[in-house]
């Protein structure tokens, strides 16, 4: 059923492109120069009649137009074979060329105009082929009005119809008996050759053999599916002039392909000689810029950052110029629907493309700004993780929490980009941490013991080291500030946490609260540290420890 489908469609095809073909032959048969020259009311024009080419008028007459000239000559001929169907078909010269008869009454007249000159044509002779093809009208009016003639073709038609549905029926049948047969003994012919035998063998040669089955198949079917439309055509009347076409159509239409195909072979090796060119000078730009990647080679403007965007936008640019380079070589490219769909896809580019170029430029500000770099800790807006890719449209961000962000690069122009590794490797990056203390506990205890719980914390550089500022002396407590330098961006959450229960443990140690007292009225005695306790452990005064028990709670 497959092949059927198969020749049916091909059936169609041919069916449609005939007519095309026949319409081809009639404008090559025609004077190119008046084709080419002449206005559209002095065109030379076919005289068809039951579909049947007569001749053709090139030039007016007495005022008409060549296809004034055809649509009369066409009414004149079926109005003297309707009045005698067996009317004698004469021709003979006269002053205006040559006249054209039928039963001894004018059909029309050919005059020297009408013949092509330049391509050796005589009067005489398109006169003749004129009454010969005006003789085979008259056959096929005959026929078509003789009632046992219409039954003899209908009986034919019915005959080769039923003879082609039992072929189709055959082949479908052979095919599938070969098919089977081939899959039987496929395996035998590969171990008597190779030696051996492996299942991708049998399966690549016997995919092959379907196809070939298949291909031969769609062939003959093809091929009677031809003969039987040339058949059907011939036994009616009205159409038989197609049949004696068909031949020379087809093979007219396979020829002006062909034609068509090895003319524009010497443009496909042209373009077949850019693309290898553009083809070599990638290879060559990957194996320069792949080196610049692994730091084998040094190039002024360009680094390992740089070095992957650059060489897809170099390879991008070498293949959209050579595709530049060979679009008036392709075939068709000079045509009105090439040039028609060029433009379509220009425009439908061009108007959805607006917000992908605000990506694209985005993105190359970013590689080549060195903005980021693959493998930094960053913060961009709320989100905080590791660069692990840069695009030319987004930028991937992978998080603590084992999540991949995906950030527009339009959207990441316009933000703050926090880089957390990029001055690591000179002193770390800073982290800070904030703590509200009472006016009762004397600032440098307060001081000393967060420096105190930063130097118990793992993942905090002692250099450069620890060191507190007091940022603010708010209406009831003291805003302390921590800052350390930590090693590690992508721990710094870890490394926090573990300082934020040092902190805790070293305040309880000591007996002070970390509490931001808030109250209603003044106390009853004012709230001051007495002087002996302003270097309450484990704060120093001139270096050495001064002894103090810790107050009592």
């Amino acid at each position: 059923m497959h092949a059927l489908n198969i020749l049916l469609r091909l059936l169609i095809l041919l069916t449609l492109c005939w007519p095309l073909a026949v319409r081809g032959e009639e404008m090559a048969a025609s004077p190119a120069s008046a084709a080419a020259t002449a206005p559209p009311e002095t065109e030379a024009h076919v005289l068809r009649v039951y579909n049947r080419p007569i001749t053709t008028f090139s030039s007016p007459f007495a005022g008409y137009s060549p296809q004034d000239r055809a649509t009369a000559a066409a009414l004149r001929i079926s109005r003297l074979l309707e009045q005698d169907p067996q009317a004698a078909i004469s021709q003979s010269p006269s002053a205006e060329g040559m006249e054209i008869r039928i039963g001894g009454k004018i059909a029309f007249y050919l005059r020297h105009g009408d013949i092509d000159t330049l391509g050796g044509e005589t009067l005489a002779q398109r006169s003749a082929d004129a009454r010969k093809a005006l003789e085979a009208v008259r056959e096929d009016r005959l026929a078509l009005a003789d009632p046992r003639e219409l039954l003899k073709a209908a009986a034919i038609i019915a005959i080769a119809t039923v003879l082609l549905v039992l072929i189709l029926k055959v082949l479908r049948r052979v095919r599938r008996w070969v098919l089977v047969r081939s899959r039987r003994y496929i395996a035998r012919p590969i171990a008597s050759v190779t030696g051996r035998y492996t299942g991708t063998n049998a399966r690549t040669l016997a995919h092959f053999f379907r196809h070939l089955v298949n291909l031969l198949v769609s062939v003959l079917g093809l091929f009677f599916l031809y003969s039987w439309l040339s058949l059907v055509l011939h036994e009616i009347p009205y159409t038989r002039a197609w049949s004696e076409q068909l031949n020379q159509a087809v093979l007219g239409f396979l020829e002006s392909s062909l034609l068509a195909v090895l003319g524009a072979v010497p443009d496909l090796l042209i373009a077949g000689f850019i693309l290898l060119i553009a083809r070599y000078v990638t290879r060559f730009i990957h194996y320069l810029f792949a080196r610049v990647e692994r730091g084998e080679l040094q190039l002024g403007l360009f680094d390992r950052d740089t070095a992957a965007t650059t060489r897809r936008l170099l390879a991008f640019s070498v293949w959209l110029f050579a595709f530049a380079m060979i679009y008036p070589y392709l075939p068709g490219a000079d045509t009105e629907a090439f040039k028609g769909l060029s433009v379509m896809v220009g425009l439908m580019v061009s108007l959805g493309a607006s917000s992908i170029v605000g990506q694209f430029a985005s993105g190359m500000i970013i590689i080549y700004s060195r903005a980021l770099r693959v493998g930094e800790y960053v913060q961009i807006g709320d989100v905080e993780g590791t660069v692990m890719h840069i695009g030319l449209f987004a930028t991937k961000i992978h998080t603590n929490l084992r999540e991949e962000i995906s950030i527009p690069n339009s959207g990441l122009v316009g933000q703050n980009v926090k880089n957390f590794s990029r001055l690591a490797s000179g002193g770390g990056v800073i982290s800070t941490v904030e703590v509200t203390i009472g006016y009762d506990a004397p600032w440098r205890q307060v001081e000393a013991m967060l420096l105190e719980a930063a130097g118990k914390s793992r993942g905090v550089r002692r250099d450069p080291a620890p060191v507190v500022y007091q940022t603010g002396l708010s209406d009831w407590y003291v805003v302390y500030q921590l800052r350390v330098a930590v090693d590690e961006p992508r721990r710094k959450f870890e490394i926090l946490n573990e300082l934020h229960g040092q902190i805790q443990d070293t305040f309880n140690h000591y007996g002070v609260q970390i509490m931001s007292p808030h109250y209603l009225g003044d106390p009853a005695s004012e709230k001051l540290v007495p002087e002996q306790n302003w270097y309450a452990a484990p704060a120093r005064q001139d270096g050495k420890p001064i002894a103090a028990s810790p107050p009592k709670p």
